[in-house]
This record gives C-alpha cells, sequence and structure tokens, in this order.
C-alpha cells in the first residue's frame, strides 16, 4: 500500500473498529490515517462491500451473535442452539460445519461494524469509540462523541427500568425513577416488583429483596430475587446467571428463584439451556424444573413468582386509585382563592376545550389550537394528556386581574428539547407585569417577568425579514440543568415561585429545590399580569411579519397549576407528591 501507510497496521486499527475495542489512542491514530489518505479510505469501503456482500449470505443472527465483545465471552445463540439440538434426535447439526461457520462469522463481524451507515457511500464517519466500561454509573449523563459528521449525543445503558410497583430503595441514592436507563452494574432493592426490559427484547419482572448485576443487552446476574423471564423469538440467546450456572433462553418464558438461600429454575414455555456446574448444556423444557445447587427442589415455588400479566392488572387498578386520590386533591385545590387557574389531568376533554377548574374567575378555559393530540397522560388510561410536537400545537387562555406573587406548576413528558427556547408557559405581549416560562434547549428552565417595557430592544423574526422592535428591562433566572436525554418518556414535576415581596425566585424540579436567586431591585415589580397567554407554545400577537420564533414543547403537558400567591417549598413538595405516578 502506498502512502507510507502500514497495510497491516491499518486493517488491525479497522478490525478493532468494528469490533468496538478501540483504544482512545487507536481511535486517533485510526481517524488520522483516514483522513490524510484516499487510499485507506478505498481500503475502508472495499471491507464494507466485503460484508455487505456476506452478509446477503450469511444469517444476520449469526452475525449478531459477534456483535460485540461482551457478547463473545457471555453468549452465542447459534451455538446455544446446535448444542441443545444435537441432544435430540433428527436436529443434529455436524460440530466442525459449526466450527467453520462461526469462524465466517467472526471474520465478518471484525469487517462490518460500520455497515449500513453510509449506504455504499464514501466514507463520512470516524470509528465508533463506544463506552466499553463496566463500572457502574450512578447518573446516566449524557456523553459526546466525535464523529466527521459532527458531536453526536450517547447514552450508557443495556435496559430501561419500565415499571416499579411499591418498591423499597436501600436509600434516596439509589433510588431509580420508571424509564431510566439501567448502566452495566449493580441493580438492588430491597421490596416491591420491577418489571425491566432489556434492549435485546427480553423482559424480566423482579420480586424483592433483589440484587442483580446488568450486564450487557443479552445477559444479567442475579444474586437475590424471584423473577419471571419473558424471551421473546428477538432476543433468543439471553443468559441469565445465577448461582454458578448459565440459564441459556432458547425464546421462552421461565421462573427463578433465588430468595432464601434458594436457587431453582422452571421452565412455563418453551425450553432453556443450562450450563455450569452439574450441568452439561442440560436441555429444560416446559413444565419441568430443577434446582440449581443440588438441593431439592420446592414444588409450589411457581405460585410465588411474579408474573408480568398479574403486575400489569395490578398496575392498572392501582393507577386507578391514583387517580381518584389526585381528583379528589385537585377538587379542594380548585376552592383555594389564591388559585388563578387550574387545569388538571383530566379523563377526557368536551371537543377542544381544556377545562379551567379554579373557582376563581379570572382565567378561561384552554383553546386547543393546531395539531394538537390528546395522549395518555400521567395516569395512562385514566387521564389524557396534550401533545404539542408540531409548530402550530398551542393551548390558548386568557387570563383577567392583577396579581402580587406567582406560583406556575406543571406536569410534562418532554421529547426532545429541539429549540433554543422551548415553552412552558408564555405571555402574548410580554408587557409589564407579564411572566414567560421556558426551557432552554441545554435543560435548564427559565421564568422571566417583564419589568418596564418602555425600554427599547430589537427581535429578529426569520433570517426573509427584518427585525422588530421589542420592549423591556427584565431579567431571566435559570435553574441548574433540569432536564436531559436520559428522562425522554419520564413525568417531571416543573414549578417556578416569584416573590416579591421576598426577592426571591425558587424553582423545583420533582418537589426539589433546584435553584433560588435573589430579585435585584431594578427587577422588581410589585403590580403583575397575564392577559393573554398561552401553555407549551408562544402566541407573539405583536409580531409584523409571518416570521414567528418556534417555541413550541415536543411533550406532552397533562396538568398547569397557577396561583396569586408564593407557595412554601413544603407545598410544592405535596403537590408533587399527590400528583406523582407510584
Amino acid at each position: 500500500m502506498r502512502d507510507n501507510i502500514d497495510s497491516a497496521e491499518l486493517d488491525r486499527l479497522i478490525s478493532l473498529s468494528t469490533d468496538q475495542s478501540l483504544s482512545h489512542s487507536d481511535a486517533q491514530k485510526l481517524d488520522s490515517i483516514l483522513e490524510n489518505s484516499a487510499e485507506a479510505q478505498q481500503r475502508y469501503n472495499e471491507l464494507h462491500k466485503t460484508h455487505t456482500a456476506l452478509c446477503e449470505v450469511f444469517p444476520s443472527r449469526m452475525l449478531r451473535d459477534f456483535a460485540s465483545p461482551q457478547a463473545q465471552d457471555v453468549f452465542s445463540p447459534s451455538r446455544m442452539v446446535a448444542h441443545s439440538s444435537s441432544r435430540q434426535p433428527g436436529r443434529l447439526v455436524p460440530r466442525i460445519q459449526l466450527a467453520a461457520a462461526l469462524s465466517i462469522c467472526l471474520l465478518i463481524g471484525l469487517t462490518g461494524y460500520m455497515i449500513g451507515k453510509n449506504g455504499g457511500e464514501p466514507y463520512v464517519a470516524t470509528p465508533d469509540l463506544t463506552h466499553t466500561d463496566t463500572t457502574p454509573i450512578p447518573k446516566n449523563t449524557p456523553t459526546k462523541k466525535k464523529t466527521w459528521g459532527g458531536v453526536e449525543s450517547t447514552l450508557t445503558g443495556h435496559a430501561v427500568l419500565r415499571k416499579t410497583i411499591d418498591v423499597s430503595w436501600p436509600n434516596d441514592e439509589q433510588k431509580i425513577t420508571d424509564g431510566s436507563l439501567l448502566p452495566p452494574g449493580g441493580f438492588a432493592f430491597s421490596g416491591g416488583v420491577a418489571v425491566i426490559d432489556f434492549f435485546c427484547g427480553a423482559t424480566l419482572v423482579v420480586e424483592g429483596p433483589a440484587q442483580l448485576d446488568v450486564i450487557s443487552d443479552w445477559a444479567v446476574s442475579v444474586k437475590n430475587g424471584r423473577i419471571e423471564a419473558t424471551v421473546p423469538p428477538a432476543a433468543q440467546g439471553f443468559i441469565v446467571k445465577a448461582a454458578g450456572t448459565d440459564i441459556i433462553d432458547l425464546g421462552t418464558r421461565f421462573a427463578l428463584d433465588m430468595s432464601e438461600g434458594k436457587a431453582q429454575v422452571a421452565v412455563i414455555d418453551g425450553e432453556v439451556l443450562l450450563r455450569g456446574k452439574q450441568f452439561d448444556d442440560d436441555l429444560l423444557q416446559a413444565g419441568e424444573q430443577t434446582s440449581l445447587d443440588r438441593e431439592a427442589v420446592d414444588s409450589e415455588f411457581l405460585s410465588r413468582i411474579p408474573q408480568l400479566d398479574a403486575i400489569e392488572q395490578q398496575s392498572r387498578d392501582d393507577l386507578k386509585k391514583q387517580y381518584a386520590s389526585y381528583r379528589n386533591f385537585m377538587k379542594e385545590l380548585a376552592a383555594d382563592p389564591r388559585l388563578i387557574a387550574l387545569f388538571p389531568a383530566e379523563k377526557n376533554f368536551t371537543g377542544r376545550r381544556y377545562p379551567n377548574i379554579a373557582k376563581t374567575d379570572f382565567a378561561s378555559a384552554g383553546q386547543l389550537l393546531g395539531l394538537v393530540e390528546t395522549v395518555p397522560g400521567r395516569f395512562e388510561k385514566e387521564s389524557v394528556g396534550v401533545l404539542m410536537s408540531r409548530p402550530g400545537s398551542r393551548i390558548r387562555t386568557k387570563i383577567n386581574g392583577t396579581f402580587s406573587a406567582y406560583t406556575f406548576s406543571c406536569w410534562a413528558k418532554i421529547n426532545s428539547l429541539k429549540h433554543k427556547y422551548n415553552a412552558l408557559f408564555l405571555s402574548d405581549g410580554y408587557e409589564n407585569g407579564e411572566p414567560h416560562w421556558q426551557i432552554r434547549h441545554d435543560g435548564q428552565l427559565m421564568f422571566s417577568v417583564m419589568v418596564d417595557d418602555s425600554q427599547e430592544l430589537f427581535y429578529s423574526t426569520g433570517p426573509n425579514s427584518p427585525p422588530i422592535q421589542d420592549k423591556g428591562l427584565h431579567h431571566v433566572y435559570f435553574s441548574d440543568t433540569a432536564w436531559t436525554p436520559s428522562m425522554i418518556g419520564q413525568w417531571v414535576h416543573l414549578a417556578a415561585v416569584y416573590d416579591p415581596a421576598a426577592r426571591l425566585v425558587t424553582q423545583y424540579v420533582n418537589g426539589t429545590v433546584t435553584c433560588q436567586e435573589k430579585i435585584l431591585n431594578e427587577f422588581v415589580i410589585d403590580t403583575l399580569q397575564i392577559g393573554a397567554a398561552e401553555i407549551g407554545n408562544w402566541g407573539q400577537p405583536f409580531r409584523k411579519t409571518p416570521d414567528f420564533a418556534v417555541r413550541n414543547l415536543d411533550g406532552v403537558i397533562d396538568e398547569m397549576i397557577i396561583l396569586n400567591a408564593a407557595l412554601s417549598s413544603d407545598e410544592i413538595h405535596d403537590i408533587y407528591v399527590v400528583g406523582r405516578v407510584h
């Protein structure tokens, strides 16, 4: 190979990149070679084309077995199926043929990691610097991965905690909310039931006390707990490690009891393969059960295993009870004389009106405009929320009167912060005393109140029209980061308290103070008002061109509370606790 490039070294680096095992220094080295050598790029593309052709010959499932270093060590579904099949007449796969096929698959896997990213086009991506450290990560914070096309956000995780029911956590630091990603490492709780979806497709229903170690998309170790595992065909080969044994699922449903010194497994549907200790790829089929530690099997243990159908029914029943309790709280709150407006989580909407149930007469009902959608809310089928993912989507209202303080509180499920500013509640004209409450693209909450609209500023309305004159002296109060991409799909409670008398602005996330800032004398205003305003967007009636700033919230809102009072931290926490789905 010309250009003074060591062809063997280049192939080694490409192989490492496809195997997801590049070190940081090797990644930089490969990046530099590809950046400066057209011949190296040609070699890279040749390997892509070779892999594409071979993929048409060999089953994708065999390729998948070698898609990650962890998978090579802990599982090989094709090999497991072959081993289990060889134990039964008429299903024999000669070992020499299997070995040859697996060798070819390994070679293909080393050259095909980047397949499909460019569709045969010239090289445009840098080697993948996928995080492979298995150290437990307490908080899943997005990181950035450099590619030739720019910066891409990445997250760490092998599974999602779909749902918890009456779970007790060892301490607050180890508490995990529903919808959170589970990174490699320990996962433990003291009691209750958790439902975990692994990325490969396997689902575990786990009853505590439980102690697990998440290994990969395809494997988990269980030290304590009762488990029902449901493994669809797409997840065939999923491994549960327990008591020194690998329970290798062949597309089935099975139960495992690792509580109170027990170690026993039973197959409900399908079959599993047992490997390790006293087992030598032994098949366990539907209706069969065995002990993993040579102790006698408790024939009744299946009756104590949590089952997904029963858990989901219990969850539905619990949601009905929680929603009934929530509605009672909302009815009491509706009579609070401090209320300006109360848009609760409703069972359904009549037409396109969002009811305001406050007994005060400051605010009208909300009007749903544009391509808004009513979707399941916090309480799933018990309530609905309003999805405002399209730019023209909004909930419009008008609020009369003057006020001495503000408390804003809402529940939102955010899909993305795709705009620079993303609306929660914005007054139209932003005149003296009017509030703006929104989330910036980086996840920080923003709250502000216009202090002096006679001061002149200029506001950009778009690339094809001149800026328009805006008014206003105001100060924006920012919170710490309140939302990250790891919270997609999670309901979050947000609140902002504007207290001119105490000269304080306090903002909350899930009932906890996230920031507090003093109001400087130049930004104090005692008489507050709202007027025409929008939930989840911004109307901007003062604009004189067709262009408008896009600020619709890409997400769902199913509650908005506005009060003429500065609520205390305890009161904010109470609203959060009542509205939180357990």
